[in-house]
């Protein structure tokens, strides 16, 4: 079942974030990550970038074995193994040389090897839960896109990589290119993006398929879906940034359960950023990149919903 992201503007604006409470000072925070306490983003601007943890006991420092380096375009935060934190990333040194890697948080890393198949490359950062690793891959075949071979896998110990289905509204409107990717248990989350963004999650297997229509770009209106995260019971999550000519930007926060859908639009009180750039999930705890601020905890205030 697809649920159109256009439920979502139906909902009356929430107010600013100003009861939020703000967890990191950061006022270049960009791509938030966060699993038993533990956060983790990327600091700076473009050209210098680092990455920053806040651990349980609010301790911040920089991540140990990740030097400062031109971009960090894409973390995650998983389990290894043994269900020790494990935090990979892409890591961009050059315009044209990026590693993907794992980072134990303890200064040990290594970069991923032998989950792309011939002729195709990952579009995404790889999301680790213990023995199963999620990922998406771009394939070309003869100089030209092979769609066929491309989108989202996951592997496990030992076993060869198994090829996801998408939804069939991103099928049938050409969102091919999967941008985000999260594992939890054993459930796995991703984007497919295009004009057209679609958020959807499934089993390890690639049953129960939940997925909705996150964004939108047409005419005088433009949305561009920031991530998907999974978080208690396997509920995911999206954050959206839109704006529609001569309206203030909103940033829409979605969680959907089965068939269940629930949103809150929050407005840009000016014509300033928007509200909210990034969205991580710990749990049943959300936190928000506000630009300019920093991180944040935010209290979801969806709007109501009778039949959820």
């Amino acid at each position: 079942m697809t649920c159109l992201l256009a439920a979502a503007s139906l909902a009356a604006p929430a107010p600013a974030l100003a009861a939020d409470k703000l967890v990191a000072a950061d006022s270049t925070a960009q791509r938030v990550t966060a699993l038993d306490g533990t956060l983790v983003w990327v600091t700076g601007n473009f050209g210098r970038q680092k990455l920053m943890q806040r651990t349980p006991d609010g301790t911040i420092s920089a991540v140990k074995g990740a030097p400062e380096s031109r971009s960090y375009p894409s973390i995650d935060l998983g389990r290894d193994s043994d269900g020790n934190l494990l935090l990979t990333y892409k890591r961009c040194d050059t315009a044209s040389s990026c590693k993907v890697l794992w980072n134990d948080l303890d200064g040990r890393r290594a970069t991923f090897r032998n989950l792309a198949r011939p002729g195709c490359t990952l579009s995404t950062v790889p999301s680790q839960w213990r023995a199963n690793v999620a990922y998406g891959l771009f394939c070309t075949r003869n100089g030209k896109a092979d769609n066929a071979r491309s989108g989202l896998y996951v592997k496990a110990k030992g076993r060869a990589p198994r090829h996801l289905p998408r939804p069939k509204d991103a099928i049938s409107f050409g969102a091919r290119s999967n941008d985000d990717v999260d594992l939890r248990g054993s459930r796995v989350a991703a984007l497919a993006s295009d004009v057209y963004e679609y958020a959807f999650s499934q089993s390890l297997t690639g049953r129960d398929m939940w997925t909705l229509l996150a964004a939108a770009s047409e005419g005088d209106s433009s949305a561009d879906a920031r991530g998907v995260v999974l978080g208690t019971g396997g509920a995911q999550w999206t954050l959206t940034d839109a704006e529609h000519l001569d309206d203030p930007k909103e940033s829409i926060i979605l969680r959907l359960v089965g068939k269940c859908l629930r949103t809150e639009n929050i407005q840009t009180p000016s014509r300033g950023d928007y509200a909210a750039t990034d969205l991580a999930v710990d749990g049943s705890t959300l936190y928000l990149i506000v630009p300019a601020v920093g991180i944040v905890t935010h209290e979801f205030k969806p709007a109501p919903m009778p039949n959820c």
